[in-house]
């Protein structure tokens, strides 16, 4: 018992110290409302859409970018800042340091995911089972979260290396994930690509939620994005171990 109370304990000061050094910050809370928001209203402008159309990619964007915009930078600046080392050298584990800054990330995520939410509630426009849309949001950040750790495993003291990456590998999977079209709207090839991106069951979900046209069942959107969070955490804990030496190492 005593273990787990020391567990619990340690990933939460590692949670509480991202909250406060990383995401406490105007900068970051200006962008995570800013960024997804505007980049929603340029196409739901360009696509004349009705406010109850939009409402679920809102949702979904916003999820996906204020999940995964602090976590590649964390440990990249501590290795430059040499604040790892000093985190490593007490009695706590890689992995307990990667759930904490996971803890921290979901947290920001969602707390920005659900102000869509109540935008389209005072709006008057509900989805059909709030319990599952916060069920997915939950299971969401948490992926999206733990992708932004993934990318951050790369064995560099400069955010910017890791930035790059990230923004390579998110800006695309927006447009292929039926964000901002429906699936059954996209072309054939598209669909096919659009199966191997995490944030096309979470939108598809959100989208169905909100009286939209949803492309597969609830039962299999929340379940392929399970899947992506399993898998997702696994790969993100063991490549941290892998790099960690190479990280450490570095002047």
């Amino acid at each position: 018992m005593d273990n787990w109370k020391h567990t619990l304990r340690s990933i939460w000061a590692i949670c509480w110290k991202d909250v406060k050094t990383y995401y406490a910050k105007g900068p970051i809370v200006v962008m995570g409302i800013l960024f997804p928001f505007f980049l929603w209203l340029a196409f739901q402008i360009g696509r004349g859409l009705e406010v109850r159309e939009g409402i679920a990619p809102l949702i979904a964007i916003t999820t996906f970018f204020t999940s995964s915009a602090v976590t590649p930078i964390i440990l990249p600046w501590e290795t430059r800042q040499k604040t790892l080392e000093m985190l490593l050298a007490r009695p706590i584990t890689i992995t307990r340091i990667l759930i904490g800054d996971m803890l921290a990330s979901m947290l920001f995520g969602l707390s920005f995911s659900l102000l869509p939410v109540l935008y389209g509630l005072l709006l008057g426009i509900t989805p059909s089972n709030l319990t599952v849309l916060l069920g997915i949001l939950v299971l969401a950040t948490l992926e999206f979260s733990t992708l932004g750790v993934l990318f951050s495993a790369m064995p560099t003291d400069v955010p910017a290396d890791i930035v790059m990456i990230s923004s390579a590998v998110k800006l695309p999977l927006i447009f292929i994930s039926g964000t901002f079209m429906p699936l059954n709207q996209l072309p054939k090839i598209m669909r096919y690509i659009a199966l191997f991106s995490p944030l096309t069951y979470v939108t598809d979900l959100i989208r169905g939620l909100y009286g939209g046209d949803n492309y597969f069942p609830y039962f299999f959107d929340i379940s392929m994005t399970a899947l992506y969070t399993g898998i997702f955490i696994i790969f993100t804990i063991k490549l941290h171990k892998i790099t960690i030496v190479k990280r450490l190492q570095l002047k």
